[in-house]
């Protein structure tokens, strides 16, 4: 499960989308989550990505989000999007990133352009694959490895330092990427997609932001989830809830048990708080 946040709404609103389309358990993140909220949300979540605008530029306004993130291990990504002529390139955008994250963020995808400078695929930096929006891949081509080597060998030296591969390095939340993305084409969201790290179960059932305020997600943890009523905590807090409806994310249909591990949108009356654990009364 990857949370999706960035200062631009609906770039991360169009990224939640199409990652679900392509199969990822994606929730958009909202800047406001109080920080016990946003600790249990965090430790539910598999990978951070975190949407830069190569044109507007980032502040620090998700850096507790990402310094949370690292905490527990995860994955993270800065995804850079808004690229062109008269926008930063990739590399500059990382700079800026580890700046503000206060962290080193490593370029790892490089965008394909056409003739007038449009993203139409991305260029994997270890593999020296090309990906592209109609989920086709390209094997490497000689004059871009000569390009991609010459541009850039930290991320390599970093895996090396951490004794991975970079790819490995990445998922295992041991290094942070940054990542060409695309709003208009969907450059990038398919090598997103290949690369995230597998999905774990979080130690809890865990309420997150859903798509309706009404109607959050819950992310199932080892005893999975049901239909019925449940106690909610979050830190002292505790609430008396009923889980009345449960619907698959990626492919919506109600069901009424959760395994472990899965997400989906349910309607719980009262809505309790975001970040809330939610155990099952017998």
């Amino acid at each position: 499960m990857v949370l999706v946040f960035g200062l631009q709404d609906g770039a991360a609103r169009w990224l939640t989308r199409r990652l679900r389309a392509a199969g990822v358990v994606a929730v958009h993140l909202p800047p406001d989550l109080p920080l016990p909220a946003a600790q249990s949300v965090c430790a539910a979540a598999d990978a951070g990505m975190h949407l830069f605008s190569a044109g507007q530029g980032m502040d620090g306004r998700y850096l507790e989000i990402w310094q949370l993130l690292a905490e527990a291990g995860r994955a993270r990504y800065v995804l850079v999007h808004d690229l062109g002529p008269a926008t930063l390139d990739v590399n500059e955008a990382a700079a800026i990133a580890s700046r503000v994250l206060e962290e080193d963020v490593l370029t790892t995808t490089l965008p394909l352009l056409d003739d007038d400078e449009g993203v139409i695929g991305v260029l994997d930096v270890g593999t020296r694959e090309q990906y592209f929006p109609d989920g086709t891949h390209e094997a490497p081509r000689d004059d871009f490895s000569d390009a991609v080597e010459a541009e850039t060998n930290t991320l390599f030296d970093a895996a090396d330092a951490v004794g991975a591969g970079p790819h490995d390095a990445i998922r295992e939340g041991q290094l942070a990427a940054a990542v060409t993305i695309d709003t208009r084409s969907g450059a990038g969201v398919d090598w997103l997609a290949a690369h995230l790290p597998a999905r774990s179960v979080p130690a809890a059932s865990t309420v997150l932001p859903g798509d309706d305020v009404d109607q959050p997600l819950i992310a199932a943890g080892p005893q999975g989830c049901a239909l019925g009523p449940c106690l909610t905590i979050l830190g002292s807090a505790t609430q008396t809830v009923t889980i009345s409806a449960l619907s698959d994310l990626l492919e919506p249909a109600l069901v009424s048990q959760l395994p472990a591990g899965a997400v989906a949108a349910a309607r719980l009356e009262p809505v309790p708080a975001l970040g809330s654990w939610v155990v099952a009364l017998e």
